[in-house]
């Protein structure tokens, strides 16, 4: 028996109006620890909704906290021509790197083994130090158990330039794009004597606080000699214009023209030119989070 129009109308109306009922609504971020195989875990805090998403990989010792706070406007750190965020007054901020970018779409960031010193949720502790290659294996395992879909963005400071470098080279499905904020570059060795790159691995393998976080940073550098290239994806190099205090300083550290140099390297493999934030510290995304988001923003205009 065929249905009169008037009722087959009606009938694909309520069923329409069902399945909007029915509607659930999308799943929170995902927040929390993950597991990374071998009894190990790592906190991930994602926050906003929509593609790309963006992953930032912190720096030593650092973790994803440290994306959600900036300095003070008013801090007297500002005026100061070095690098003294020790000094700072640091706290929760509306314009921080990580709620910022939330609005736009999604945003995580994590914590590597041994680097928030408290909370019930930390990510589990590791031998220290520890390779790259560790690194970048928990990252691949973190995006896969927290069913991050990819490409991603990857935002990274510090020492998780490193990272970065080698998850690119290493894992190019990954990754959409890149955004390298005041980075250890691959080419520090090239631009070091000696002295400065045997001190430099020295001090890398020592943790900023008991029990912390420890890296291998020769081997980090050979093993990224030894990968495949670096992917032709948009990129970005962010150089802080302020350094330390020369008391703080050493004939065995780097100097700012040779971490600029080093920087100024690493662009040109990633075709793109390092932008020197002129009134920022080492630790851009607290000093000056708009030049962060604003460079993630222009980066992400050019995937489309």
């Amino acid at each position: 028996m065929m249905t009169p129009p008037r009722l087959a109308v009606l009938a694909a109306a309520a069923i329409a109006l069902a399945g909007c009922a029915h509607r659930e609504e999308p799943p929170p971020p995902p927040h929390g620890l993950f597991s990374v195989g071998d009894g190990r875990s790592l906190f991930l805090d994602c926050q906003g909704s929509g593609s790309p998403t963006v992953f930032i990989i912190p720096g030593k010792g650092s973790y994803a906290e440290a994306w959600n706070v900036a300095v003070a406007p008013d801090d007297p750190i500002r005026s100061s021509p070095y690098d003294i965020i020790e000094q700072a007054r640091l706290g929760p901020s509306p314009d921080a790197v990580q709620p910022t970018l939330a609005k736009r779409g999604r945003v995580c960031a994590y914590d590597r083994p041994d680097t928030r010193p408290d909370g019930t949720d930390r990510s589990t502790s590791v031998p220290q130090p520890h390779t790259v290659a560790a690194d970048v294996d928990d990252i691949v395992a973190l995006i896969g158990a927290a069913r991050l879909q990819g490409p991603l963005i990857v935002v990274a400071h510090s020492y998780g330039g490193l990272v970065a470098d080698l998850l690119a080279r290493t894992h190019p499905d990954l990754v959409s794009a890149l955004v390298m904020v005041d980075p250890v570059s691959e080419f520090l060795p090239t631009v070091g004597s000696p002295a400065q790159n045997a001190a430099f691995d020295r001090d890398g393998r020592v943790p900023a606080i008991p029990d912390g976080e420890g890296l291998l940073l020769d081997d980090a550098f050979r093993r990224i000699a030894d990968a495949p290239p670096l992917p032709n994806v948009p990129a970005a190099v962010l150089s802080s214009g302020k350094f330390f205090p020369p008391h703080m300083l050493t004939p065995e550290n780097y100097t700012q023209a040779q971490i600029h140099r080093a920087n100024d390297m690493l662009a040109d493999a990633l075709h793109t030119t390092n932008h020197i934030v002129a009134d920022s510290g080492h630790n851009v995304m607290l000093y000056d989070p708009a030049a962060v988001v604003d460079t993630v923003e222009a980066v992400r205009a050019r995937l489309g």
